[in-house]
């Protein structure tokens, strides 16, 4: 055969095909510790996901190439990816949860002032405790992004790549109430609302104020002041007891004490009316609230993300609810809470209907609705407040 026909038998031969390269596996824990392997090469893979700290196989699962599997639990858990073949158990990918300078994403669930601030210092702390790049998502990040200068504040909803893990901080529940254990570590009704947090995150709680971003303003008021706020997003929040407020008032104005109302919502809501007596602050930015707060003697109001505000500030904050138990806000707060026989705690028994305003699950109708804050006088909260005031 001659070298042309050689040269031509050659190129018409088949092609050697190539041989496929190692298949790829890949590891992250957004929303979940998640594993994949891709390629070309057909194998059968055992995977298991496991607690590091207890030892327990918290999932596992049998995938092929080109698929992958994620585990349901979505709070931090210091996984232990371990994968072998599944046919003869040989190892073949393993990896230990490490996010130290890697980038991590919290994202807030929550719109709510009183949430946001009571878990925005679980993220700082898991930002220290892991050395991590820290990406936080809330719904008010002018507050805190100048306060934390470590944080990449982005808003909710932004797409974030090249993570490594991402947790979501809310209080999560299933359809029928009861709550999703696989988001919250634990039934988040029965720990302080901050705790939420740092259950999410795996740290040990403790009751810190957040920073906020509010530059210093000259005082705005003359003279004793004292603020309140009186509304709410449910009844149920609300101080039900009729003559309350007007008492409370008309001791603060008999000692010299201006009363400004906070509540954005102004003196009627709801068919909630503030009493007479009261100057209401007109509505502005945060950081106007937040001067007001900075300078007063005193804040008093009940469950909201006012009350939430005045104690991050540092104000002296008297807190009138029945609707939660006390260990639900932050133990440095002045507390009155219903005495004797009363029905109370339904926030920490029952998921709450934002979709109710009457909502009372216990006694809705009845003589009983909303005993809970009705039952608290005003001689209760004056002596509760009376060591905090000016002679």
């Amino acid at each position: 055969m001659s070298k042309k026909r050689q040269q031509h038998g050659r190129r018409n031969r088949p092609p050697i095909p190539a041989r496929p390269s190692a298949n790829v596996c890949k590891v992250h824990f957004v929303d979940g510790a998640f594993f994949e392997v891709l390629g070309a090469i057909q194998d059968r893979y055992q995977v298991q996901f496991i607690d590091a700290e207890t030892g327990q196989v918290v999932h596992q699962d049998v995938i092929g190439n080109n698929h992958w599997v994620r585990t349901a639990r979505k709070f931090f858990t210091r996984w232990h990816i371990r994968v072998t073949r599944a046919e003869n158990d040989f190892p073949v990918f393993e990896h230990h949860y490490d996010c130290s300078g890697q980038r991590v994403y919290v994202a807030m669930e929550s719109k709510s002032l009183g949430d946001t601030l009571a878990w925005l210092p679980a993220v700082e702390e898991f930002r220290l405790a892991h050395g991590c790049r820290m990406i936080c998502s809330t719904f008010m990040n002018g507050l805190f992004r100048e306060a934390y200068p470590e944080i990449e504040f982005v808003e909710p909803g932004t797409t974030v790549h090249n993570l490594y893990a991402m947790y979501r901080l809310g209080l999560f529940y299933f359809p029928d109430g009861r709550p999703d254990l696989d988001r919250n570590l634990g039934n988040v009704r029965e720990r302080p609302l901050g705790k939420a947090a740092f259950d999410i995150l795996g740290l040990d709680y403790q009751e810190i104020r957040p920073r906020l971003y509010a530059p210093e303003q000259p005082r705005p008021v003359q003279g004793k002041y004292v603020c309140i706020g009186v509304h709410s997003t449910a009844q149920a929040k609300y101080w039900n007891n009729p003559t309350g407020w007007k008492e409370l008032v008309d001791y603060l104005d008999n000692h010299g004490y201006q009363v400004l109302l906070l509540s954005k919502e102004g003196i009627e809501h709801m068919g909630n009316r503030v009493p007479d007596g009261v100057t209401p602050v007109p509505a502005g930015p945060i950081a106007t609230i937040v001067n007001y707060l900075r300078h007063a003697d005193l804040f008093v109001g009940v469950g909201s993300g006012l009350s939430w505000l005045a104690w991050t500030v540092g104000c002296p904050t008297c807190l009138i609810s029945g609707f939660s138990y006390p260990y639900s806000e932050p133990e440095s707060l002045i507390r009155v809470f219903p005495q004797g026989e009363v029905c109370t705690g339904c926030f920490n028994r029952y998921k709450l209907d934002p979709g109710d305003w009457n909502w009372c699950p216990d006694h809705k109708g009845s003589e009983r609705m909303f005993e809970c804050s009705r039952r608290i006088t005003s001689r209760e909260v004056i002596a509760a407040i009376t060591p905090h005031l000016q002679p």
